[in-house]
């Protein structure tokens, strides 16, 4: 999302093009372009995109290495998203390992988990999700809801309406380039998933 941010998408409409000229990675900004619009980070504009308020707010707070406030504005994004509503309800019934909680989360979005490149986007949303704050993740690997919402996002979550879910709008795998995207010169290849977030890594071990 630092692509959009940087190539002007906060004051103004921006092709998909100068998006992925300004991260670097072209394929990768189309195919996450449908996720960022599902959580509200993008408006479509004709075949252009727009940061919203929130998505610009988060896309400044990255791009300046804010790393508390891009948590928090992700958190606020993120819960307003169904996926992310089923899977804290999941864990409300008490806490799961990531072996227990990845299928639950590929029957959510329609991911394969015999296809290894979708059980990596699954373990990768796992990884944003707790990131965020939107899950908690102990040290013994379970993971159980996130912070209790306050009332300020239990009001965003029932003003945004985002009628599309994960398994229809974007494959798992995207969100793995997602999270290797939220900053410009990630390496692609590594022996274990790492995205770097404005200093803090996010892995997930094959």
């Amino acid at each position: 999302m630092v692509g959009w941010y940087a190539a002007g998408a906060a004051d103004a409409p921006v092709d998909t093009a100068d998006a992925a000229a300004a991260a670097g990675y072209s394929d990768a900004t189309t195919r996450q372009t449908p996720f960022l619009e599902a959580v509200g980070v993008l408006d479509a504009e004709g075949r252009d995109h727009r940061l919203t308020d929130r998505g610009a707010a988060l896309a400044a707070a990255l791009d300046a290495g804010d790393e508390a406030a891009a948590r928090e504005r992700f958190y606020t994004l993120l819960a307003g998203w169904p996926p992310t509503a089923q899977v804290r309800d999941l864990l409300r019934g008490g806490a799961m390992t990531e072996d227990e909680l990845l299928p639950r989360v590929a029957d959510l979005t329609g991911a394969d988990l015999d296809a290894g490149r979708e059980r990596v986007g699954c373990r990768t949303l796992l990884d944003l999700f707790a990131w965020a704050g939107a899950l908690d993740r102990t040290d013994d690997g379970r993971y159980l809801p996130g912070r209790v919402e306050t009332r300020a996002v239990e009001r965003e979550r029932s003003a945004l309406t985002v009628g599309i879910e994960l398994s229809v709008d974007v494959d798992p795998d995207d969100v793995e380039n997602l999270v290797r995207a939220v900053r410009s010169g990630l390496d692609d290849e590594e022996a274990t998933l790492s995205a770097e977030l404005d200093g803090v890594t996010v892995e997930g071990e094959d």
